[in-house]
């Protein structure tokens, strides 16, 4: 089986003006890649002994399937309707997490996937089945070596049960040469939250999408970070679908882009008819380190329900001189105080990461992709 990335992606839910050539991400040259079997281990922590969890390459997805009533809007999902079915029928790797009604993990779930010479493909599928009243944390984190030119196309879908809290966090650390492709959509039923922490800091082409239908007083929070160098382009679509009443969203971007990085943000908040007294927010902000570096940004808001609140903004800047001037002059260098004052922004999505070896891992990436790359 092949996996091809021949369409647009991430294509915005509404156009804007053709001319700005923004309402979907077309690659200059199109991508085939053979599915081969991956074999790295990848599931590093289990958990606890009441939440199952298995590679989906050993269970009958279809079975763990929850009925989604009240979510009757277009299923399709992620950054193509072309990766998107093959990443769930054709994958070669991927984890269900199924947590019991009323239980709550107290040990996160962790989820490494590498990339190196002998797997050099990754297709993906998760399933996280949050059953009512529960909770549950899943870590993923997608690394390589530093050469291979790895491929990495990945689907989730997450099912929060009413009132269920899910948290899912996932890393992206790939080398300057492999692709990146990751599709995630999340069912939030009543009263239930899903948090999704998002980190972007390799893969020559990142593109990743999000989509949340929230159902009667859903809730979700996305954090997200990313890191944009050399000629790295980033693509970053999320979709927050208001279905149910009194349903909230909070999406906070941040974002530094350095060398001749490109970067796009679509992100999207949509109130359906029905939403009453739902609430929305969007943000995206990014510094922009170099004076090559292009950042554009989408933030839209589509309404068709009156009683209902939504805020966007996107904002873009460059460092503070007089705080990296006051840095250099306590002795750090240029590279260090930059670093320093980059750090100090992503802050805020670092500190929801639960795990001291990953955050230590993303700061030692940040710090080579900001110090050494600079000696």
């Amino acid at each position: 089986m092949e996996v091809q990335v021949t369409e647009a992606l991430n294509t915005l839910p509404v156009s804007t003006y053709r001319w700005l050539k923004l309402n979907a991400l077309h690659l200059d040259r199109p991508i085939k890649r053979r599915i081969s079997p991956y074999h790295k281990p990848y599931i590093q922590r289990m958990g606890d002994e009441r939440v199952t969890i298995a590679p989906v390459t050993q269970v009958n997805v279809q079975d763990y399937l929850p009925p989604i009533p009240g979510f009757a809007i277009d299923a399709g999902y992620g950054v193509s309707g072309e990766l998107v079915p093959i990443g769930e029928t054709h994958y070669n790797s991927g984890v269900l997490v199924h947590v019991p009604q009323g239980h709550w993990a107290a040990t996160p779930v962790e989820i490494a996937y590498g990339i190196d010479s002998d797997n050099d493909i990754l297709v993906d599928h998760n399933l996280i089945v949050a059953e009512r009243g529960s909770q549950v944390t899943v870590i993923i984190d997608y690394h390589s070596d530093p050469v291979t030119r790895g491929f990495h196309s990945g689907t989730m879908r997450v099912y929060a049960q009413a009132g269920a809290q899910v948290t899912v966090v996932k890393v992206q650390r790939l080398n300057d040469v492999s692709q990146h492709f990751d599709s995630t959509v999340a069912y939030v039923e009543r009263d239930a939250k899903v948090s999704f922490v998002q980190v972007e800091l390799g893969g020559q082409n990142a593109v990743t999408s999000y989509t949340n239908n929230l159902g009667e007083a859903g809730e979700a929070e996305l954090n997200v970070l990313y890191l944009g160098d050399k000629e790295r382009r980033l693509d970053l679509s999320y979709l927050l679908n208001h279905i149910g009443p009194r349903s909230l969203s909070d999406l906070a971007v941040r974002g530094a882009l350095k060398d001749t990085a490109k970067k796009v943000f679509r992100g999207t908040i949509d109130f359906h008819p029905g939403a009453r007294r739902a609430r929305g927010s969007e943000e995206e902000s990014v510094l922009l380190l170099d004076k090559g570096v292009k950042s554009d940004a989408v933030p839209l808001l589509l309404c068709r329900e009156d009683d209902v609140q939504g805020n966007h903004a996107a904002s873009a800047g460059q460092v503070d001189e007089t705080q990296l001037f006051y840095l250099m002059s306590r002795g750090f260098s240029y590279s260090e105080a930059l670093k320093l004052l980059v750090e100090a922004s992503f802050r805020p999505v670092l500190e929801r990461i639960p795990n001291t070896r990953l955050r230590e891992a993303i700061d030692a990436e940040i710090h080579r992709r900001l110090v050494n790359a600079a000696l």
